[in-house]
C-alpha cells in the first residue's frame, strides 16, 4: 500500500514538474523582452542629467515656478522656447520659419504658442495675427494684440487676399515685413473648402520667402488631419507627449528609430526641439518654457498691431506706378462686413454637385469622388441638405433638381 502511495505522488510531481517547465518556456521570450526594456529605460534614465531626473518627481505647480517664462532683457534674432533644466542654458529657435507645435492637451503646446507670441509681440518688427475655426476659443488671450479671425468665412477670405494681393506684393519688396500666423487647432483644416485649403498650400510653400510664417499648434499628426503637403514644410517641430508610436512616427517618421521618442515622455512640459541641424543629433529632453493665457493677455504690446501698408511699387516692365496697396486685414470689429464683400462661390458644394450628377450616392462615396475626409463631406452635406440643395434618399442623397430620367 506504502508502495502504491509513493509511486502516485511520484507520478503526480512528474505531471507537475512537467507543467511548470513548459509555462517557463512560454514565458520566457516575453520575460527576457520584459527585462531588457526595463534595462534600456534604466540606461536612458541613467544618461539623463541629474536636474531633469529630480524634475520628474516634482508637481506641477512647481515646475512652473522652475520654468516661468520672462522677456528678456533685449529682443534677439531667435527665441527661447525651453531649458534644459532649472539651472541649464536656453534652448533658442530661429522664429522665421514655419514651426509645428505638436503634443496632447495638457502637455504645454499652447503654453509654447504663446511663448512664441509674446516675443513677436515685443518685436517692432513683426505682426501677428491669431486663426481659430471653432469660435476663437484657443485665441482669446490674442484679442486686443493681434487681429483674430475666428470663422472659417474670415479666414478663406483672408488666405484668399494673401495669395491674391499681400505676398505678389511682398515679393516686389527687398526686405518685406515679418507676419506670423498662429493656428492652434488642426480642426481648422478639415473645415477649409477645397480652394481655402489650396490658399493655405500656397501660402506655407511660398510665405516664408516672403516673410510669412506659420506656427501651427496640432494634437494628432495624423495624414487625415495635416495633408503632406502642409506637413513636410515645417522645418521647425516641438513636439511634447505623444500618446502613441504611430503618432510620433507621423511626426518624425524615421528619427523615432534612433531615439527620439516622445511617447515616452513622462510628463507635461518636456519637449523634443528638431530643426534640420539636430536631426543627426541625439534627441535631448529640454522643458518648455511655461506662460499662461492671462500673462499673455496683460503683456504690453510693443510691435505692430497689423502689418504696415504696402507701400506703391512700381511695374519694372511697363515702366508704371502700381497702385498702393492697403492693408485690409479683418479684426474682431469689421471682420463679418470685410468676409461678406469677399464672399466666393462654395467650391466644396460645387464638388459635391458634380459628384452626384451621376446619380445618388453615399458619404463615402462622395469623400472618394472629392478627395475629401468623410468627416468634413459629412458635414458639408449636412448643411446643403438643410437648405434643401441636396435631398436624402433611401440610396443616399441626390440634387433636388435631378431627376431619375436626368440620370439615365
Amino acid at each position: 500500500m506504502t508502495t502504491l502511495v509513493l509511486l502516485g505522488l511520484a507520478v503526480g510531481l512528474f505531471f507537475w514538474l512537467r507543467y511548470r517547465l513548459r509555462l517557463w518556456r512560454a514565458v520566457r521570450d516575453a520575460r527576457r523582452a520584459i527585462e531588457a526594456g526595463k534595462a534600456a529605460k534604466a540606461q536612458e534614465e541613467a544618461r539623463r542629467p541629474l536636474t531633469q531626473r529630480i524634475l520628474t518627481v516634482l508637481p506641477a505647480p512647481a515646475l512652473i515656478r522652475l520654468f516661468r517664462w520672462s522677456p528678456d532683457s533685449r529682443i534677439r534674432p531667435t527665441v527661447r522656447v525651453a531649458r534644459r533644466g532649472p539651472f541649464g542654458r536656453y534652448e533658442r529657435i530661429d522664429p522665421a520659419q514655419h514651426i509645428l507645435v505638436v503634443g496632447l492637451t495638457g502637455s504645454g503646446k499652447s503654453s509654447t504658442l504663446r511663448v512664441l507670441a509674446a516675443w513677436a509681440l515685443a518685436n517692432s518688427a513683426w505682426s501677428l495675427e491669431a486663426w481659430d475655426g471653432k469660435w476663437g476659443a484657443s485665441v482669446r488671450a490674442y484679442r486686443g494684440k493681434a487681429p483674430v479671425l475666428d470663422t472659417i468665412a474670415d479666414i478663406e477670405a483672408r488666405l484668399a487676399d494673401l495669395v491674391a494681393r499681400e505676398l505678389p506684393a511682398r515679393a516686389l519688396m527687398v526686405e518685406p515685413p515679418h507676419l506670423a500666423i498662429i493656428m492652434d487647432e488642426s480642426r481648422l483644416l478639415n473645415m477649409l473648402s477645397a480652394a481655402g485649403l489650396r490658399d493655405l498650400v500656397t501660402v506655407i510653400q511660398t510665405g516664408r520667402e516672403l516673410g510669412v510664417h506659420l506656427w501651427f499648434g496640432l494634437q494628432d499628426p495624423k495624414t487625415d488631419s495635416v495633408p503632406s503637403e502642409i506637413r513636410d514644410q515645417f522645418t521647425c517641430k516641438l513636439v511634447h507627449q505623444l500618446q502613441t508610436r504611430e503618432a510620433a512616427q507621423v511626426a518624425l517618421k524615421e528619427l523615432v528609430a534612433s531615439g527620439w521618442a516622445p511617447h515616452r515622455l513622462t510628463r507635461s512640459g518636456q519637449m523634443l526641439i528638431w530643426t534640420p541641424v539636430r536631426a543627426t543629433a541625439a534627441p535631448r529632453v529640454v522643458y518648455g518654457l511655461w506662460l499662461s493665457a492671462g500673462h499673455l493677455a496683460a503683456l504690453e504690446r510693443r510691435g505692430p498691431y497689423a502689418a504696415p501698408e504696402f507701400a506703391p511699387a512700381v511695374d519694372l516692365h511697363k515702366g508704371v506706378a502700381v497702385a498702393p496697396v492697403v492693408d485690409t486685414r479683418l479684426t474682431c470689429a469689421d471682420a463679418p462686413a470685410t468676409a461678406t464683400r469677399n464672399a466666393r462661390p462654395d467650391l466644396f458644394a460645387e464638388e459635391i454637385e458634380r459628384a452626384l450628377l451621376g446619380g445618388p450616392a453615399g458619404v463615402r462615396e462622395i469623400a472618394r469622388a472629392t478627395g475629401r475626409n468623410p468627416g468634413s463631406v459629412h458635414r458639408k452635406i449636412t448643411q446643403l441638405t438643410a437648405r434643401g440643395q441636396l435631398e436624402a434618399t433611401p440610396d443616399g442623397f441626390t440634387l433636388p433638381h435631378v431627376t431619375e430620367e436626368d440620370h439615365s
